[in-house]
């Protein structure tokens, strides 16, 4: 029950901070109207507004930011598997020889 909960209270969350990324986007995009051509590492991309390009590097820059915190705290979470199955392991082996030295 509280994992379903857990679930839903974080696809909120998600829904939320996607709306808030569109919605500063377009905020950005709506108040910098000026057109603007970018020379991108050579690639000369098409004439937008400013507000354009800046919204959708804001959008991009969050998303990379979810992503790598995402990816970070995946990795901490093996890692703390890992740790709790070796735990474990020396637990059960550390029973067993106890168990062995009473009888």
């Amino acid at each position: 029950m509280f994992l379903k909960l857990f679930r839903f209270i974080r696809f909120i969350f998600v829904v939320a901070w996607f709306i808030l990324v569109v919605v500063i986007s377009m905020w950005i995009a709506y108040a910098n109207s000026d057109p603007l051509s970018l020379n991108l590492l050579g690639f000369q991309l098409p004439e937008l507004t400013t507000g354009t390009y800046l919204g959708a590097t804001f959008a991009i820059g969050a998303t990379f930011g979810w992503f790598g915190t995402w990816l970070i705290a995946r990795i901490k979470l093996f890692s703390r598997k890992r740790e709790l199955k070796k735990t474990k392991k020396e637990v059960e082996k550390l029973r067993t020889a106890h168990l062995q030295e009473s009888h």
